[in-house]
């Protein structure tokens, strides 16, 4: 299926790349960091029939514009582009899920529009200070604020060095092989297809930009929010996340009322490329049981706004998968 594609201007005038596949009910779908639409092609494959599917790139992410200041680069900023969006495509309400950082974002969007959510997936993500839990360690978030530091007052040596490093670890062969040994994807389940457009969009990133953003990442959290949450909730978690651990999602899922959780056995902080029937049965489910589809499917109000771009075809599925949800 070919999407509509489209910009939305954000608060602050800075371009937001979209794409649209199917009628319906709106289900929006927001990015980790570092990484734009691929992820969710097997979502868009399964749901396009039944419901209106959103895709957009963060700002200086993929085909969305610069952002004009790195300060900006908050949860906040992603939600209120995540508005921008919705507005763009006349969504008064949508399906919200999010991959790793994105769940942040979902979350920092239903505080600032209640209204405009219908349910929450937050998918493979922290509810806040995602460092801290990162390799089941606090490691990584003690070392980065130096590294942070180094980037600022030297942003120019910061990129040189980032680059030449990335340079040979985004290597095809070197990027697939190093990700399989180090279990941040899982070997059996994996496919090398779906690894090398995330390696491609690396290559492109702004390395003081996405240290920043991620600065911001770590700062935030939602923890506080959670047991106030009135919406649906589906938590999604895999076994083997390293960047996310399992016990992450599972305390998301306690402290949110009525909230249901589904573990991907084997999973990595990749499953939905994984073993995305899994993940896309369940979320069906969900949709199913726990949303009046009549009044979700009314709040769309106006279609889609400006120009159609070139189209570009969707990856067929990968095979099914033999696992069970926990």
């Amino acid at each position: 299926m070919e999407p509509s594609t489209g910009y939305a201007t954000s608060f602050d005038g800075t371009k937001i790349y979209y794409e649209v596949y199917g009628q319906g009910p709106v289900i929006c779908c927001c990015n980790g960091i570092g990484v734009s639409t691929f992820f969710w092609k097997y979502l868009v494959e399964f749901f396009s029939s039944s419901h209106r599917v959103v895709l957009w790139d963060y700002r200086s992410h993929g085909r969305s514009g610069p952002a004009p200041d790195h300060n900006r680069l908050t949860m906040k900023t992603n939600a209120m582009d995540l508005c921008a969006v919705l507005d763009a495509v006349g969504a008064d309400k949508a399906v919200l899920t999010g991959h790793s950082m994105g769940v942040q974002t979902i979350f920092e969007f239903y505080r600032i529009h209640k209204e405009r959510t219908a349910a929450l997936i937050p998918v493979l993500g922290a509810y806040g200070h995602p460092m801290n839990s990162f390799l089941n360690t606090d490691i990584v978030a003690k070392l980065f604020p130096y590294g942070y530091r180094f980037s600022t007052f030297f942003p120019g040596v910061t990129q040189k060095i980032a680059q030449s490093v990335l340079h040979f670890a985004l290597q095809d062969e070197v990027a697939n092989t190093g990700a399989r040994l180090v279990r941040f994807i899982h070997w059996q389940f994996f496919q090398k297809e779906d690894l090398m457009p995330y390696i491609a969009h690396l290559r492109t990133l702004d390395v003081n930009m996405f240290l920043s953003m991620a600065r911001r990442m770590q700062e935030h959290t939602v923890k506080d929010m959670l047991p106030l949450i009135e919406v649906p909730v589906l938590v999604v978690s895999a076994q083997h996340d390293l960047f996310t651990p399992w016990r992450i999602s599972k305390t998301m899922q306690e402290l949110i009322p009525g909230a249901e959780l589904l573990t991907i056995p084997y999973g990595s902080h990749a499953a939905l490329v994984e073993q995305p029937e899994l993940m896309n049965l369940r979320i069906e489910k969900f949709l199913r049981e726990r949303l009046d589809k009549g009044s979700w499917a009314k709040s769309v109000k106006k279609q889609l706004s400006g120009k159609r771009a070139a189209k570009k075809k969707i990856a067929a599925p990968v095979v099914l998968q033999k696992a069970a949800a926990a």
